[in-house]
């Protein structure tokens, strides 16, 4: 008899940072995640997490799990595994949740690459294992500190930085000049406003980036999509769209109106297969695509690695593949670490993680 999906296991985590980590309007010593544990009747597992946003409720790792609980585990347990398609419709009847449904999505990929015994990354149709080159994302909290977290990338090989912009004033200007100054002309820098800018703002700053050769502007302001596009039209600067790429649906929107130059790819928001749909819909359009940190932890950067490794079109962009580092531990039984500036992609079956359950007991909310 075929293997069948037994327990649909939802786990809410704390996990320290190594120090307070400066987000856009607030400082966190430690994240919320949520884990999802996928088992089947012979003991595979596939596993899969996503980070919980203060400012987004359906990531809260209390909700998820109630939604994974009440409407999802009764669809999932004593399902087909490897019927991944016929999974993906069922969950997809339930109106709404779409942060749970890309979690059920990434777990049902590790689990389907652990009983195949095959990494995830050759399902895909990637080729030989390679090592993925990695964005440091700065997130101090004075242009100092940001500074300093440049030099110490560009140090360890990194050679792609992606600096916050929240100031939305000429301080915003005088730190990429600072930092273009202190890493030199040939590292890839690039800016996220995180909707930080007024549209007036964006018009009258932006382009004042240009003459540091920063190549893309993330999410500068909080327009509708054809405002944006007008936007566009009117920056030296390809702006690279995030926060409103949540759908396969909203990315064509976006990228019909030319309202953005790049597209950023989160798991977080449409899972490992939506999310390969969305990069071959830039493909066709002959935008880049970069993977886009979800603030993950090491099982969340694993599912990341895979997609980045199969995905040729991708190469082009380093991945923001980092935030790992920034936690003092972790319930991933596995060490990954990045060497000059890269990440080494895993050879095992599914994602080539596990959890420890030693701290999954001790770091479970």
């Amino acid at each position: 008899m075929a293997d069948v999906i037994a327990r649909v296991e939802t786990f809410a985590l704390n996990l320290p940072y190594r120090s307070k980590v400066q987000f856009r309007s607030s400082q966190g010593s430690s994240g919320a995640y949520a884990l999802l544990r996928l088992t089947t009747r012979d003991g595979a597992e596939g596993i899969a997490e996503v980070t919980g946003i203060a400012n987004i409720p359906e990531s809260d790792p209390k909700i998820l799990e109630n939604q994974i609980d009440r409407f999802f585990r009764p669809l999932l347990e004593g399902a087909d595994p490897l019927d991944h398609n016929r999974q993906l419709v069922a969950i997809d009847k339930i109106r709404g949740a779409p942060i749970a449904k890309a979690l059920i999505d990434v777990a049902l990929w590790d689990l389907k690459g652990k009983l195949l015994g095959q990494p995830v990354w050759r399902l895909l149709g990637g080729g030989p294992v390679k090592t993925i080159p990695v964005t440091a994302v700065l997130f101090g909290d004075t242009a100092a500190a940001m500074l300093g977290e440049a030099e110490r990338a560009v140090q360890r090989g990194i050679r792609s930085l992606k600096v916050k912009l929240w100031r939305h004033c000429i301080d915003d200007i005088i730190l990429i000049r600072d930092i273009r100054k202190a890493v030199g002309d040939d590292v890839f820098i690039y800016a996220d406003a995180n909707y930080a800018y007024t549209e007036t703002e964006a018009r009258s700053l932006l382009p004042k980036l240009a003459d540091y050769n920063v190549s893309m502007i993330e999410d500068p302001c909080r327009i509708t999509a054809e405002r944006l596009a007008l936007l566009s039209r009117a920056l030296p600067i390809a702006i690279l769209g995030e926060i409103p790429i949540d759908s396969l649906a909203a990315a064509y929107n976006y990228i019909k109106l030319d309202a953005i130059g790049a597209v950023s790819v989160h798991l977080r928001r449409t899972g490992l297969t939506e999310s390969l749909k969305i990069v071959a819909l830039s493909e066709a359009a002959c935008l880049p695509a970069l993977i886009g940190t979800d603030l993950e932890s090491g099982i969340g950067a694993l599912s990341r690695v895979h997609l980045r490794a199969a995905i040729p079109s991708l190469d082009p962009l380093p991945s923001e593949i980092q935030f790992f580092e920034h936690l003092a531990d972790d319930v991933l039984a596995e060490s990954l670490s990045i060497v000059d500036g890269a990440i080494e992609v895993p050879d095992r079956p599914g994602f080539g993680g596990s959890i420890d359950q030693g701290k999954l007991k001790q770091y479970r909310v």
